[in-house]
């Protein structure tokens, strides 16, 4: 109920401050809010921290397939969306930003599956960010397991591994998509594997602020990204957080 009164509010606010038209403020809302509210009722349901971020990268599977079954071909579409947007630049003598619009159609065909892969990066953080949130709430609050022990599972490392496979020995953007999507989520696992050192006194308290400052200093994202995504790839297949055996004497 607090959520869809902070949801009215703010699309009264877009329209009657900002002077933003309803349609455009509310199609922002239901961007904003509809990811994390299907996310928490997931939640609800599975019970399971796990098991919720396994059911999205699916789900972002499914609406990367989609995007392709409704679309024919995205390249054809990005392309087209870009000479608009490169039109409206010339237009208003923004002609080095132009340039640059026109110089990434030959990248048209990554930008669905860097799009689809964005959004869903970004809502899962901010689930597992709100999730942490609610479970530093005062009082009883049920307990849906932890994001350091967070496993995508070989069942999803099977279908990257045969996805990336196909992708060699097809020419096919959607399989090639479907790949990239897969492997990208792994950086989730990758960084509940940190979580995980740190917890256990076996990663500095450096080590630890020194991951996340170069997964958001925007220079090394992207690189900090894929090292996480192979680290959390390769714990689905050997389960790296083994606890340590304690030998007797």
């Amino acid at each position: 109920m607090a959520i869809a009164l902070a949801a009215v509010l703010i699309v009264i606010v877009q329209v009657l401050v900002a002077g933003v038209p309803f349609a455009m403020a509310a199609r922002g809302l239901v961007g904003m809010w509809l990811a994390p509210l299907l996310l928490s009722v997931l939640l609800m349901y599975t019970r399971s921290l796990t098991l919720t971020v396994q059911l999205s990268v699916i789900i972002a599977v499914m609406a990367l397939t989609a995007i392709f079954v409704v679309f024919g071909n995205p390249v054809d579409y990005w392309i087209e969306e870009l000479t608009k947007v490169i039109a409206a630049l010339n237009d208003s003598q923004q002609y080095a930003l132009a340039a640059w619009m026109e110089a990434q159609k030959p990248n048209a065909g990554q930008l669905t599956m860097g799009a689809v892969l964005l959004y869903w990066t970004l809502h899962i953080a901010a689930f597992v960010i709100g999730y942490k949130m609610y479970r530093l709430l005062p009082g009883e609050r049920p307990d849906f397991g932890r994001f350091r022990d967070l496993n995508l599972g070989r069942v999803i490392a099977l279908a990257l591994a045969i996805m990336s496979i196909a992708s060699m020995l097809t020419d096919s953007i959607w399989v090639t998509s479907v790949a990239v999507i897969l492997f990208g989520a792994f950086w989730t696992q990758g960084l509940s594997i940190v979580h995980w050192l740190y917890s256990q006194q076996m990663m500095p308290r450096i080590g630890f602020v020194a991951v996340y400052t170069m997964l958001l200093s925007f220079i090394l994202t992207a690189v900090t990204a894929m090292g996480l995504a192979i680290f959390g790839y390769l714990d689905a297949w050997f389960n790296l957080r083994r606890e340590p055996k304690i030998k007797l004497d």
